[in-house]
């Protein structure tokens, strides 16, 4: 009975019922994504403190990022050049920030999306 209840609790535990559902688990990640690449081009804090910090929300939310089967060392340094380079292309950039972001948003979301789905069907297609 005790071990019963031991893997009902584990079960239900966010990291191992963060891809209970994938629709929410995609949103979320690239949820923190999105966080990342916006607090990147709307403020001039530091992009390493912003990807640490996002990370750590994901985190106390439920999730490891291999829950996703994505390397935390890779995902911040990627995460961090990839911000970098939004930062650059927004020196460019004619239109204000605040005024591009939704449609930033609008585009980066299903995309993302879409690929977290479907890296997580793929995923637990090659287990079966």
């Amino acid at each position: 009975m005790k071990l019963l209840a031991f893997i009902f609790v584990l079960l239900a535990s966010p990291s191992f019922a963060a891809i209970s559902n994938p629709q929410k688990a995609a949103q979320d990640l690239c949820e923190m994504e999105w966080q990342i690449t916006d607090k990147a081009m709307a403020t001039d804090a530091n992009i390493s403190y912003i990807v640490d910090g996002e990370v750590k929300k994901f985190k106390k939310s439920g999730y490891s990022l291999s829950d996703f089967k994505i390397d935390e060392t890779d995902f911040v340094k990627v995460s961090i050049e990839g911000a970098e380079g939004f930062r650059k292309m927004q020196e460019g950039m004619t239109t204000p920030y605040s005024e591009a972001r939704s449609f930033f948003r609008q585009r980066m979301m299903p995309i993302c999306i879409k690929n977290v789905l479907g890296n997580i069907y793929k995923d637990s297609q090659d287990i079966n």
